[in-house]
């Protein structure tokens, strides 16, 4: 079977049309390139090339060989390419879940946007997760990271996190309420008689958790009367007048008739979105990925 240096000697050989300068640029003796092509010929069955004293030129086999050979040599660099920009992450598979609010706020857009420019050619899988789907699914290997909202109690052990923001809490409207009005600023305190409007998760999750812990510091027992998954629904029952809804300041970004969104002055209690993904893994495209968390401040 011929070998990658038996092409490289016919191309360069065909190049230079002599011994000496051919072998000078492969980097071997005269007599070494003699031998590899005597090689390339019994292996093939038939002259390469045509050689007398005075001239060296290629014969009808090598002439149909040649562009053959200088394909497989181009190939072969391709491939070298392909392998080292694989092992970097550059090239590849990454699977990514993510909470809706991930895209309301912009940070996963930056992210991807990093990582797109760091690696054009890898392909990437987005999947659009709940909480509670996607820590199993990172644990477990079947994703490689995801975009959530923290705490996730009893979260496995080979998962770790990264914050990349925190966000104030505002609160969403029906366009007719009191509270609505210009110019009139909203304490969660000022809510303690609404009817509520919250996510599906328990309060020890997620966005729960920052609900929760934000009532119990203004010493309100929110009266959630509808619960669902995502934020969009969630201010459109809003806009519907069925109740009022605390949401992080990115669902502002999400427009929905008939509802004011405004910012709850009392209350510090901020609601996170981290990147989450095994902490033992061998995936140099998730590598790749967590390079691009540097260009984005918890």
């Amino acid at each position: 079977m011929l070998l990658l240096r038996h092409y490289e000697v016919l191309v360069v050989l065909a190049e230079e049309l002599h011994f000496g300068r051919a072998a000078e640029r492969l980097k071997i003796s005269q007599p070494q390139l003699t031998q590899q092509l005597k090689q390339m010929e019994e292996l093939i069955g038939t002259i390469l090339f045509e050689r007398n004293r005075r001239n060296v030129s290629l014969s009808p086999a090598g002439r149909i060989l040649l562009p053959e050979a200088r394909a497989v040599l181009r190939q072969s660099v391709r491939a070298e390419k392909i392998a080292m920009r694989a092992g970097r992450g550059v090239i590849g598979e990454l699977a990514l879940g993510y909470i809706g609010a991930a895209a309301y706020n912009g940070v996963l857009t930056r992210l991807l946007r990093q990582f797109r420019e760091k690696a054009p050619d890898t392909q990437l899988t987005l999947t659009l997760m709940d909480l509670d789907q996607q820590i199993p699914e990172v644990s477990t290997g079947n994703l490689d990271a995801g975009v959530v909202r923290l705490p996730y109690p009893d979260c496995p052990g080979n998962v770790a996190f990264h914050t990349l923001c925190e966000e104030r809490l505002w609160v969403a409207l029906p366009i007719e309420h009191y509270l609505a009005q210009d110019g009139v600023t909203v304490r969660l305190s000022d809510l303690k008689h609404e009817q509520f409007i919250a996510t599906h998760l328990p309060p020890s999750t997620g966005f729960a958790a920052s609900l929760h812990n934000a009532c119990a510091q203004a010493s309100i027992t929110p009266n959630i009367v509808y619960r669902s998954p995502q934020f969009a629904s969630i201010v459109s029952l809003v806009a519907a007048g069925l109740g009022v809804a605390i949401t992080p300041a990115s669902i502002q970004n999400v427009s929905i008739p008939d509802v004011i969104y405004k910012p709850l002055t009392d209350t510090e209690v901020t609601a996170n979105i981290s990147l989450v993904y095994r902490e033992t893994h061998e995936s140099p495209a998730l590598d790749l990925f967590l390079s691009c968390l540097d260009g984005n401040p918890a």
